[in-house]
């Protein structure tokens, strides 16, 4: 098992703003739709029409600012938390290696030194 201990919050906000600037930009043209339909319909007034085009011409940046400030937070919250509870746990099934490697015996491999343990991982709040 492999557990993520700590996820950087500038990074994970980076991901989500993108993530959230391309579901505005699925979601725009539904925001057009309505009114556009009533205009087929036989409205005579088209009222608002401009306005919910400006709206879904700016959703996806909206959208995406969003995203961004949900992503730091929620990073920042996994990480002040991980700590007490451990992380989450993820199994990765690795690539097995190829069949012209050789495989050496476990007695040749050296001993790891006490001193090569990776230091304690603080919590990053970027």
């Amino acid at each position: 098992m492999t557990k993520i201990r700590t996820i950087r919050v500038f990074s994970a906000a980076k991901v989500n703003a993108l993530l959230y600037g391309i579901l505005g930009l699925l979601i725009a043209p539904f925001l057009v739709l309505g009114p556009g339909l009533a205009m087929i319909g036989g409205e005579k007034r088209s009222a608002g029409f401009g306005g919910v085009i400006a709206v879904a011409a700016i959703a996806p940046i909206i959208y995406a600012l969003i995203g961004f400030m949900a992503g730091a937070v929620m990073a920042f919250i996994y990480n002040a938390i991980s700590h007490s509870v451990g992380g989450i746990e993820v199994e990765l099934d690795l690539p097995s290696s190829s069949p012209s490697a050789p495989i050496l015996p476990v007695s040749t491999l050296p001993a790891p030194a006490l001193s090569d343990a990776p230091p304690p991982i603080r919590p990053e709040f970027e």
